[in-house]
């Protein structure tokens, strides 16, 4: 199959992970065949939807090994930086999957 493109627009003159220093992005796979797709959706109520419907699409079109629906990520106290409240959490992912795909929904 093709690869699948994805166009990204965005209001912002730069990309985050363009205009950072310091941390680098995690290499990409050339594809998803045979991998652990993790899916992870925050605290909007209809992120989990938007997720299942992304990973049903993929397990289409890629030979995954499997895919792992997380719990939502909880909404961080006030006062709180939402990276440090879900750091455990998102280590723990790492170690399990080989992709992770989040969204956000309402």
């Amino acid at each position: 199959m093709a690869p699948l493109t994805l166009t990204t627009l965005s209001p912002l003159l730069g990309y985050l992970d363009e205009t950072t220093g310091g941390s680098k992005l995690a290499a990409r796979p050339a594809s998803l065949d045979g991998k652990v797709l993790g899916l992870l959706p925050n605290w909007r109520p209809s992120a989990v939807h938007v997720l299942k419907a992304v990973g049903i699409l993929l397990e289409k079109r890629y030979r995954l090994k499997a895919v792992v629906m997380e719990q939502p990520l909880r909404e961080p106290p006030p006062g709180t930086k939402v990276l440090d409240s879900v750091r455990g959490k998102l280590d723990d992912i790492a170690r399990r999957v080989d992709v992770v795909i989040t969204a956000t929904g309402d």
